[in-house]
């Protein structure tokens, strides 16, 4: 099923959108050719252009699937080369991403993911509107239990 560009399988496990994603990514041809002779600022530019819009797109729904761990490695090497380090140094301490402010896909999932509760708070559950015992997690979101491991790692 095609649902908004997003692929979507009987399985939701998105791997079919990601494995449309990794070839787009990997052939950024376009900062590779103008490390050289551009600044920061038109390669960060380059970046948001072509990369930013593919990563963002739908990533509140895959970004928590296994696959996902691939595009980050693409991102990094990406931004690697945009920085100018050695394609072998960690992305840790001082790191390109904090060089060029930008935020690694885990980042992105977890703040786009943050971002759709906080918009839509009313479409979620308290636990005071599930038992009317007065606790101190009574204005938590309510978590339904649930034994199938597919349910306990999905986003929703």
């Amino acid at each position: 099923m095609n649902f908004l560009g997003l692929q979507l399988d009987n399985h939701v496990n998105w791997k079919n959108h990601i494995e449309e994603m990794i070839p787009k990514l990997s052939t950024c041809y376009a900062i590779r050719l103008k490390v050289h002779i551009s600044n920061i600022n038109t390669l960060k530019s380059i970046y948001y252009t072509y990369l930013h819009s593919i990563i963002k797109y739908g990533i509140t729904v895959w970004g928590n699937s296994f696959k996902s761990r691939k595009i980050f490695s693409l991102e990094k090497k990406i931004v690697r080369n945009t920085a100018g380090v050695q394609p072998r140094s960690p992305c840790t301490h001082r790191s390109p991403f904090e060089q060029l402010e930008i935020l690694p896909v885990p980042f992105q999932y977890t703040l786009s993911f943050f971002n759709l509760i906080i918009n839509n708070q009313n479409i979620f559950q308290t636990n005071s509107s599930i038992h009317n015992i007065n606790s101190r997690n009574n204005h938590f979101f309510h978590r339904p239990n649930a034994n199938l491991l597919c349910f306990q790692i999905s986003t929703f």
